[in-house]
């Protein structure tokens, strides 16, 4: 999982770059089984993404895929600084141990 923070007023740019790199881990990442970014009701600016990956080489796949490398500089043009958090699960049922 991660979140992210829209500049104000570009919370539509950023889904449109997101948009882009879930049709590319469609198109052409077999081991993303789950890619889905979520906005949040009252705070319209924070999206939050959860990814699921069949294992450590997948996810190394879609990080170090062309679209992820080409949309980066993209998404930190559009928002706040330090605002992009990945989370790492701590505890919680179906956690590999």
């Amino acid at each position: 999982m991660s979140t992210m923070r829209a500049l104000p007023g570009r919370r539509d740019e950023l889904l449109a770059i997101l948009r882009r790199l879930v049709a590319t881990a469609e198109a052409d990442e077999p081991g993303t089984l789950v890619y889905t970014f979520h906005t949040v009701d009252d705070d319209p600016d924070i999206v939050v993404s959860y990814e699921l990956f069949t294992d450590q080489d997948a996810l190394a796949v879609h990080r170090d895929s062309p679209t992820v490398t080409r949309v980066i500089p993209e998404l930190r043009a559009i928002t706040s600084p330090g605002s992009v958090q990945r989370l790492v699960p701590a505890i919680g049922k179906g956690l590999a141990q």
